[in-house]
This record gives structure tokens, sequence and C-alpha cells, in this order.
């Protein structure tokens, strides 16, 4: 398996920060290999503050990913359609975001660490810590295998753990959020 370049729950990954600071409390991944798309939701997308200077890398951050001509990923580059949708969920007071990616070979999902095993399925490592979870997948430790033929999803919530002392620096992005129309 080849290393993870992009990772689903820290959103700048996908636009080419390499130290972001905007974390999804919970991804959902779902790709369709008949479709060739990968659509990725990040809920409640959350911080750590701890001074002032952080809250300014913070907005300056979402206000450039926010951007209509914000550039994606170069690691992203092959794909031919990518979309996102920046909204507030009602329910809980938080800001998520929806990414929505075609790709053209299963060679693209290489990007995200996702790759055929030697039974033709599609593979992924499991990262405990990021606590991944599946009813389409099979897990043998250390991959998560799924169906190659037929659409899969799998979740990652890695903030469950959070140790308290992190767990008091956590912010909800949603006020750094300004709606662009």
């Amino acid at each position: 398996m080849e290393a993870i370049n992009i990772l689903f729950f820290i959103v700048g990954t996908f636009f080419g920060f390499n130290q972001s600071s905007l974390i999804a409390e919970k991804t959902t991944v779902t790709i369709n290999p008949n479709e060739k798309t990968i659509v990725i939701l990040q809920e409640n997308l959350v911080t750590f503050i701890q001074n002032e200077s952080d809250s300014l890398k913070v907005q300056n951050e979402l206000s450039k990913i926010t951007q209509s001509n914000c550039p994606w990923s170069s690691e992203l580059e092959n794909y031919p359609k990518k979309e996102k949708e920046f909204f507030k969920s009602e329910d809980k007071n938080a800001l998520n975001l929806k990414l929505t990616l075609t790709y053209t070979s299963d060679k693209d999902l290489k990007v995200f660490g996702i790759d055929k095993n030697k039974d033709g399925q599609f593979s992924m490592t499991n990262f405990p810590k990021s606590h991944i979870a599946s009813t389409d997948g099979i897990l043998k430790e250390p991959y998560w295998n799924f169906d190659a033929n037929k659409p899969f999803t799998f979740t990652e919530e890695p903030l469950t753990d959070l140790p308290e002392d992190y767990q008091k620096l956590q912010r909800s992005i949603l006020p750094f959020w300004k709606p662009t129309k």
C-alpha cells in the first residue's frame, strides 16, 4: 500500500494546505466505482485554538478555501470534475463540507491510499485511531477491503478519543465562516 497523501478528514489537504487547521469530527466517504465518483461529507468542521494567532490562521485558511477560485491540491489534477459545497447543519449548528470528485481510473484512488489487492478488491489501510467503520467492507487487519464492482461507504471519526487538554481547545469553524452567494 502506498502512503496516504490526502486525508479525508483534514479539509485543507484537498486544497494544498500541508498544515491544515480544519478537521471534520466525522467524515463519510462514498465511492462508486461504476460511476467513478467519490462523495466526501465532512461533518462538524472544527479547529483547535490556543491563541489569537491560531484564530487568524483559521480565518485565513477558511477564507481561501471558500473562494470559488481556490485551487485544488495538485494531487487531484487528474480528477476531471471537483466540486465543493459548504453548508450549515441546522440540527447541530455546525459547518459541514461536501466534496464531490469524479475520477477516470482506479489508479486515481491511490492518492487516498486506496488500491486494489491481489483478490481484485479495493483495499485501504485501517488506522484504528481514526475510528474507521463500514457496513460495506470487511476488515482483515491491517486493511479494509471492499467489493470493486459496487459502491461502498466508510466513515472516520478521528477525534473520538481526543485527550481532555485538546478537547478544551476544540472550536467550531462556523463562527469563522462567511457564506458566499
